[in-house]
C-alpha cells in the first residue's frame, strides 16, 4: 500500500517531465518520421541540457585527483593504532571526516561531483521509460486490443504513426517497444534486442575505460568501483526495458564518448588540472 501510494506519488511529480519528453518526440518524429531517429534527437537535446552539470562534475573530479596526495597524508594522520579503543577509532575516524570535508570546503570541491553524471541517468531513464510506456498504452474494449497513447497530442504524427501501429514502435525492422522478456517472440526477433543490449554495454565500457585511461590516478577508488558496476547494473535493466529505452542509452554513451574527448581537449580547467597531474611526482 505505501509503496504503490509513493508510486503514484512519483508519477504525479514527474508527470509534466512525462509530457515535454513526449512532446519533443513527437516533435522530431514530425521532422524524421522514424523513432530511432526521434529518440536518438530527444537524447541528444538531453545531453545537450545536462551538459552544465556534467562539465561540473568532470572539473571536482579532477580537482579531487589534484587533493590525492594531501588526502593520503590526512588519511596517514588520523589512521587507527591496532591498539586504539572504541573511543579512540570514533574519535579519530571524526577528526579525519572533519579534516577531509575542511580540504574539500577550503578547494571547492565535492566528493560526490564526479558521480553526478552517472546518478543524473536514473532519473532521465524513469522520465523516458514512463513516457515509451504511456506511448504504447493499449485499453481492451470488447475482446479488442485498442491502442491509446498517453502523454502526446492525438493530433500528432506520432500518435498517429502508434495508433496505426497498434502500439508497436516498428522501425528498421525491430518493434522498439519490446524487450528481450516479452513473450511469445522468436529467437530471431529477439536477436536485434539482444544486440542493441550488448552495444549499450560495450559503450557504458569503453566510456569507462576512457574516462580511467585519462585520469590513472584518480583519487576516489569508491567513485572507480561505481563506474565499474554501473554497466552491469545497467544490463540487468536493459534487459526489462523496451528497446526504444535502450536506443537512448546508446546513443548517451556515444554522446559522452566524443563530450569526454571534446572536454579534455578543449576545457580550460580540466586541461590545467592535467598539466598538473602531469608534472606531479610520481
Amino acid at each position: 500500500m505505501f509503496f504503490s501510494s509513493l508510486t503514484s506519488l512519483v508519477s504525479q511529480a514527474a508527470h509534466p517531465f512525462f509530457i515535454l519528453f513526449a512532446w519533443l518526440l513527437a516533435t522530431f518524429f514530425a521532422l524524421v518520421p522514424n523513432y530511432v531517429f526521434a529518440i536518438a534527437l530527444l537524447t541528444i537535446a538531453v545531453m545537450i541540457v545536462v551538459y552544465p552539470i556534467t562539465l561540473r562534475g568532470t572539473r571536482s573530479m579532477m580537482k579531487m585527483q589534484l587533493l590525492a596526495p594531501e588526502l593520503k597524508r590526512i588519511q596517514t594522520r588520523f589512521k587507527s593504532k591496532p591498539s586504539a579503543s572504541v573511543a579512540e577509532r570514533q574519535e579519530s575516524r571524526q577528526r579525519l571526516n572533519e579534516e577531509m570535508m575542511a580540504l574539500y570546503q577550503e578547494n571547492g570541491v565535492s566528493p560526490t561531483g564526479g558521480c553526478l553524471t552517472m546518478f543524473l541517468q536514473f532519473p532521465i531513464f524513469i522520465i523516458l521509460y514512463d513516457t515509451i510506456k504511456g506511448l504504447i498504452h493499449t485499453v481492451t474494449q470488447h475482446g479488442h486490443v485498442i491502442p491509446l497513447p498517453r502523454y502526446v497530442s492525438s493530433s500528432s504524427k506520432l500518435y498517429h504513426a502508434v495508433a496505426h501501429g497498434h502500439g508497436a514502435l516498428q522501425s528498421f525492422g525491430i518493434n522498439l517497444a519490446d524487450s528481450v522478456r516479452t513473450t511469445g517472440l522468436s529467437f530471431g526477433t529477439r536477436l536485434p534486442l539482444i544486440a542493441l543490449i550488448l552495444v549499450a554495454i560495450a559503450l557504458q565500457y569503453i566510456q569507462m575505460k576512457q574516462l580511467s585511461g585519462r585520469n590513472p590516478t584518480a583519487a576516489n577508488p569508491q567513485m572507480q568501483k561505481i563506474q565499474r558496476l554501473f554497466p552491469i547494473i545497467f544490463a540487468i535493466i536493459y534487459i526489462a526495458i523496451p528497446a526504444a529505452v535502450n536506443v537512448y542509452f546508446i546513443v548517451s554513451s556515444l554522446f559522452r564518448v566524443l563530450q569526454q574527448e571534446y572536454m579534455y581537449r578543449r576545457d580550460p580547467h580540466i586541461r590545467a588540472s592535467m598539466a598538473r597531474l602531469r608534472e606531479a611526482p610520481g
